[in-house]
């Protein structure tokens, strides 16, 4: 009996647990094949709700960098708003005031100096315009619905990863058990009918480059694609 490899993906497991649960049906050996069915049936799950808690993930970081970018366009349109109130505008106040170490200082910001650097361009917006300015209005109103945003996305972030994490957990708690289970399972299997027929029981593990289990007799099953990075 050979086992897919620690890296094959879940589905492998699941393949080739059910078909040894088949087999052993089949043989009448219904216990076993219970057994297996149950630690199988939990691979399934718990691989699949891993899978699923990327989705929330992937959710959280489109409405980061979305509010991100709408908070760079801000930045931009208040800067070109306010160079184009005269000839000098970029060398006089308030925009040296407003963009003293130039827009990129806001646009190029880390993602962790975000709602800080954002922060201090409306403050800066508030000191330098008047509170009747079209650009502090629009500028300022801008900043705090991104900023808003943007401080949900994170917090929706953070709990998506780390329900993300317990998933893997769980994941790897279940294939631990599965494995368990099955080298068990082999055990009595062997008690039962002996070691050659013992064997033909499981799947051929094809080759030693490929996590897939022969399923058929001739082709190896297709490897599952790669989970979202």
């Amino acid at each position: 009996m050979r086992l897919p490899a620690p890296s094959a993906h879940f589905s492998q497991r699941v393949r080739y647990g059910n078909y040894v649960a088949r087999r052993l049906r089949r043989a009448r050996l219904l216990s076993l094949a219970a057994d297996i069915e149950k630690a199988t049936a939990l691979i399934l799950v718990t691989g699949r709700a891993l899978e699923d808690a990327d989705k929330p993930i992937q959710d959280a970081l489109a409405d980061r960098d979305a509010y991100d970018d709408d908070l760079d366009e801000a930045a931009q349109a208040s800067r070109l708003k306010l160079a184009g109130r005269s000839t000098d505008a970029v060398k006089t106040a308030p925009y040296t005031l407003i963009y003293t170490d130039g827009v990129g200082y806001y646009t190029a910001s880390p993602l962790d100096e975000e709602v800080k650097r954002y922060g201090e361009l409306k403050l800066r917006h508030e000191e330098h315009l008047p509170a009747a300015d079209e650009v502090r209005i629009q500028t300022t109103a801008a900043i705090d619905a991104g900023l808003a945003g943007f401080r949900d996305a994170v917090e929706a972030l953070t709990s998506a990863r780390t329900a993300e994490s317990l998933a893997s957990t769980r994941l790897t708690a279940a294939t631990e058990a599965w494995q368990k289970q099955l080298e068990k399972s082999y055990g009595a299997i062997v008690g039962e009918v002996g070691r050659a027929r013992a064997a033909r029981f499981f799947p051929r593990i094809a080759g030693k480059k490929t996590d897939a289990p022969v399923v058929d007799g001739d082709t190896p099953a297709a490897p599952a694609p790669a989970g979202p990075v």
